[in-house]
């Protein structure tokens, strides 16, 4: 699994910012880690879905699965001891790459870009906020060139 991992990853060294904020690996894994249930708003429509996180040496593995019957793979990295600085999420219509750019105990921010597969790409960020340990807000914004547009809102509990 590892060396799979590995190389899903090995793309994403190059859009590593030596300026970005280094993040603690395990108040962010320990937060996630678990099974979710979210509500989320993209565009016009509403979508569910159930999250399922799980550590796995220097992993943080998460399945995605839609209610729409989609699945994402969300693999986040740990480089160097205790940082958990690098993401890649792989779905049906496009791959994300994205570095941790800011923390704090309740919140972080992800900075990084969207390669869909019909060939457009886009900035992308996101923003996790925590309310305690049991629940979770996330935004997704879009920049394709025309500024940052809101692409997702995404409310999460824990099972």
């Amino acid at each position: 699994m590892r060396s799979v991992a590995l190389s899903l990853s090995a793309g994403l060294l190059s859009v590593l910012c030596s300026g970005a904020a280094t993040a603690q690996a395990e108040p962010l894994a320990e937060s996630l880690v678990g099974t979710w249930t979210c509500e989320s708003r993209e565009g016009e429509n509403d979508v569910a879905m159930t999250l399922n996180y799980r550590r796995s040496d220097d992993w943080l593995i998460g399945e995605m699965k839609e209610d729409n019957g989609a699945a994402l793979l969300d693999v986040w990295l740990d480089e160097g001891p205790n940082a958990l600085v690098l993401r890649r999420i792989l779905s049906y219509d496009a791959t994300i790459e994205m570095t941790v750019v800011q923390e704090s105990p309740t919140w972080l921010k992800l900075q990084g870009e969207m390669h869909h597969t019909l060939g457009s790409t886009a900035k992308v960020r996101e923003e996790i906020r925590f309310t305690g340990t049991e629940a979770f807000h996330a935004v997704w914004e879009a920049d394709s060139g025309d500024g940052w547009e809101l692409i997702l809102v995404r409310n999460c509990k824990r099972i």
